[in-house]
């Protein structure tokens, strides 16, 4: 994403040190023209499926304003902070209540120890393993296991440590407000050369003493214009009230021309001791119509097996297969 700087140079002597500041304002914004089959109105137990056409915000990006700043106070030490809140583009509201809803934070970072960050902030399995998954609101976090694949965490501090060899470690905790929401998650990335492997680890507890526990582990590798990527995560939803559950993902990225970007993907998950298993394919095009500006177009079909209800729009009914296709405008400044 290109980030346009609102102040590059800002100043500031203190006593006879010179630190300097830069603040970024950056943003996207995406529309998507839909058209989805099997939206459920209803409920699970009484559905009522229609198809559903519309102009909405985009699942491919999610359109968003932020700031982001850095101050140099020397010695290889920085203050960094961020601020990012979800738009929806079809109708200029909020995403959810919280104006911030895509992070809030403010930490130290220094080029020998690494970061460390306070605040709401996206936890590791987003940042690791969205090289690993498919990215965007077609993605294995949809179904009810693995939402935490992709989460935001209140009352955080993260470390993310230099990269040595290829090699960086990170570490989360959020003891959360009282008993509940305490949240500690582990994660690692190993670079070799066009090959790396990221892998997270994350428990949660809450206000019951009720447990998540979530492990992922994905691969990935560069070969020419094409990159091959795979994997895997296993949830134990205790909190949640839900049995356990697995779920793979494998696909490949490919630079076809300058300007496009194709991308295939598969993704499974099975719920163990039950046939309410689910899966989906998506096939996606981008094409550049600047450094800025693309369009992009997206096809799914997500399908489910016994009383699996898995969806991406509307309720969710069991047994249901739902069928999206999207044609969309995306711009990043």
């Amino acid at each position: 994403m290109k980030r346009t700087a609102l102040s590059l140079s800002v100043l500031l002597l203190a006593g006879a040190a010179h630190a300097q500041s830069q603040v970024t304002v950056y943003g996207i914004a995406a529309v998507e023209v839909l058209n989805v089959t099997n939206v459920n109105t209803g409920t699970p137990a009484a559905p009522q499926l229609g198809t559903d056409r519309r102009i909405d915000n985009s699942k491919v990006t999610n359109s968003r304003l932020g700031f982001r700043g850095t101050e140099d106070l020397g010695g290889g030490l920085s203050a960094v902070f961020g601020f990012e809140s979800a738009i929806a583009i079809d109708t200029g509201a909020q995403a959810n209540a919280k104006f911030w809803n895509r992070g809030s934070f403010v930490g130290l970072k220094d080029t020998r120890f690494g970061q460390l960050t306070f605040g709401r902030q996206w936890n590791l399995e987003d940042g690791i393993m969205s090289r690993y998954f498919i990215g965007g609101g077609y993605t294995v976090f949809q179904f009810s296991e693995f939402g935490y694949i992709s989460d935001l965490v209140d009352n955080a501090a993260k470390y993310v440590s230099p990269t040595l060899g290829g090699f960086t470690l990170q570490a989360l905790a959020a003891p959360g407000e009282g008993s509940s929401g305490r949240t500690v998650e582990l994660g690692a990335t190993q670079v070799f050369g066009p090959f790396d492997i990221g892998a997270t680890w994350r428990k949660a507890k809450n206000a019951a003493g009720r447990e998540d526990t979530q492990t992922a582990v994905g691969v990935s590798w560069q070969i020419g214009k094409v990159r091959l990527h795979a994997g895997f995560a296993d949830s134990d939803p205790e909190a949640l009230g839900l049995p356990k559950a697995r779920a793979w993902d494998a696909g490949v990225v490919w630079d076809a021309l300058p300007a496009l970007t194709v991308t295939a993907d598969y993704v499974a998950r099975d719920q163990r001791g039950t046939g309410d298993d689910s899966d989906f394919w998506r096939l996606q095009g981008i094409y550049a119509l600047s450094k800025r500006t693309a369009l992009f177009a997206n096809l799914v079909s997500l399908h489910n097996d016994g009383n699996a209800s898995q969806k991406f729009y509307g309720n969710g009914a069991p047994g249901v297969t739902q069928n999206v296709t999207s044609l969309g405008l995306r711009h990043s400044f």
